[in-house]
C-alpha cells in the first residue's frame, strides 16, 4: 500500500538484473534503486586480474573454495545486490548451500572475502556502505585496495580496520591459510617496462 507522500520502491528480481543490457556499466541494486557505475580503467583491471589469478590459483590447488570477479552478483541480507571486484567463498559454505559451479543465480549472501579496489569515483561513504552490507551478510574479511597510496585496508568488521602499506603482505588468514601476497606486487609495472 502506498500512502500519500510515499513512493513505492521497485523490487528488482534476479531475472531483471541478469537481463540488463551490456551497456558499458556495472549494475548493482542499493536500497531498491538500480545503481550504475562506469567500467574501470586498465590499471584497476590489472590489479583485479593479478589478485584474482593469485587467489584462484591458491584456492583451486587446495580445494578451498571459489574465487570470482566483479561480474558476480551477491544478494545481501537487506536485498542489496553487490558485486565486489574480487570475491572468495569457502568450499564449506558452497557445499552447505548446495551451490554448484554451474549455478546461474546470484550468490545468497556476501563472500567470505570481499575485495574492493578503489576507483576515482568511489567515495568513503559508498565504501563504508558496501562494507556494512558485506559484513552484515557474511563477509569475514574485506580488503580495500587504494592504488593511489599503494596501501590496503584490511577489515574484519566495518569498524575494525588496519591500514597496511607496500612493505606488507596480504594474508589469507583462516579463510585461505598460507596465502600471502606482497602488496607492492599489486602496483609494480609490467616486466617489460
Amino acid at each position: 500500500m502506498t500512502t500519500a507522500g510515499s513512493v513505492e520502491r521497485k523490487v528488482w528480481t534476479e531475472a531483471e538484473l541478469q537481463a540488463l543490457p551490456e551497456d558499458g556499466y556495472l549494475h548493482e541494486v542499493v536500497a531498491g534503486d538500480l545503481v550504475t557505475s562506469p567500467k574501470n580503467n586498465p590499471y584497476h583491471g590489472d590489479i583485479c586480474a593479478e589478485l584474482s589469478m593469485a587467489l584462484r590459483t591458491f584456492a583451486k590447488a587446495r580445494q578451498l573454495g571459489a574465487v570470482w570477479d566483479s561480474s558476480t552478483g551477491f544478494w545481501m541480507s537487506n536485498r542489496n545486490c553487490r558485486a565486489p571486484d574480487v570475491s572468495f567463498v569457502s568450499r564449506e559454505r558452497l557445499q552447505a548451500l548446495g551451490f554448484k559451479r554451474q549455478a546461474r543465480n546470484f550468490f545468497p549472501g556476501a563472500p567470505d572475502l570481499a575485495v574492493e579496489i578503489l576507483s576515482p569515483n568511489n567515495t568513503r561513504t559508498e565504501i563504508n556502505e558496501r562494507l556494512r552490507d558485506f559484513f552484515a551478510s557474511g563477509t569475514q574479511i574485506a580488503w580495500v585496495i587504494n592504488p593511489d597510496t599503494e596501501s590496503v585496508e584490511v577489515c574484519h568488521a566495518p569498524d575494525q580496520r588496519n591500514l597496511i602499506g607496500p612493505g606488507a603482505d596480504l594474508d589469507g588468514e583462516h579463510l585461505l591459510p598460507g596465502f600471502r601476497y606482497p602488496i607492492a606486487d599489486l602496483f609494480k609495472g609490467w616486466d617489460w617496462d
